[in-house]
């Protein structure tokens, strides 16, 4: 880049900046899926592994698959009853806890996952999640937090129900300063696409994540259909995709 070009980049409006900024993002993003996002840093095989906030049980099954004695932690029974309603696989179990209080012994595990859940949290015990990972983690053992970021097309989708900006942020600087003997060992930034069926299909999934939109849907679902047209976009099988980036954050418990 030449001065001048400097110069004059140094001098552009913030938003001109900032939408410069999001299109060379959007460029260079790795695109994967959460599975290869966790298999690059992860292997579960013959290992315990707690995904907390496991909704349907749907990752805790594919560790389960993988050779690893997984575990799904859900808040209530209720939330949990659709991952016990799923075809059971060897070696996954669920149980009732929360990422500030889990239902398990000092040192036991060698892997703990947030996916997609650290940010529903309550804000003012995100500090003490962290610290209960790290009780529970065996020396050298791994945590590993994927979360969303609000930017994209996805993220669009949601807003008249939910704005998960602010939330997203706090989650995140809770992130950046875990406590000892929690160190940060890296922090990758991708996109994954996100699927549905059709906007039935979509809004079946945000609502069973967290009851209480259900309650907020009923004056905003049109705009949110709407916007699930808007910005999907149709792939190959008919279904109806978004880019959606995430970022996700792996630490290491020091012996």
């Amino acid at each position: 880049m030449t001065h001048r070009a400097r110069d004059a980049a140094q001098h552009l409006p913030t938003t001109k900046k900032n939408a410069n900024h999001q299109e060379k993002r959007k460029r260079t993003m790795t695109t994967m899926t959460l599975k290869e996002a966790l298999a690059e840093i992860l292997d579960p095989r013959e290992r315990t592994v707690v995904d907390v906030g496991c909704g349907d049980g749907a990752l805790t099954r594919h560790f389960a698959g993988l050779g690893a004695q997984a575990i799904g932690i859900e808040i209530s029974e209720g939330q949990l009853a659709r991952a016990r309603k799923a075809e059971p696989v060897a070696g996954a179990d669920y149980r009732v806890g929360k990422g500030e209080a889990l239902p398990l012994a000092d040192a036991s595990v060698d892997a703990i996952v947030y996916s997609n859940s650290f940010h529903h949290l309550p804000l003012a015990v995100m500090p003490d999640a962290l610290a209960e990972a790290a009780r529970v983690l065996k020396p050298g053992g791994t945590l590993v937090v994927v979360e969303p970021i609000a930017d994209g097309a996805y993220f669009e989708v949601i807003l008249p129900i939910e704005d998960e900006t602010e939330v997203r942020a706090a989650a995140y600087d809770t992130l950046k300063h875990p406590p000892l003997p929690l160190q940060a060992v890296d922090e990758t930034v991708y996109s994954t696409v996100v699927r549905y069926r059709d906007a039935d299909h979509y809004l079946s999934h945000v609502t069973a994540v967290d009851p209480a939109r259900r309650e907020r849907l009923p004056p905003v679902e049109a705009e949110v259909r709407r916007r699930f047209t808007a910005n999907g976009r149709t792939d190959a099988e008919g279904m109806t995709a978004f880019d959606q980036p995430m970022r996700r954050m792996v630490f290491k418990k020091l012996p």
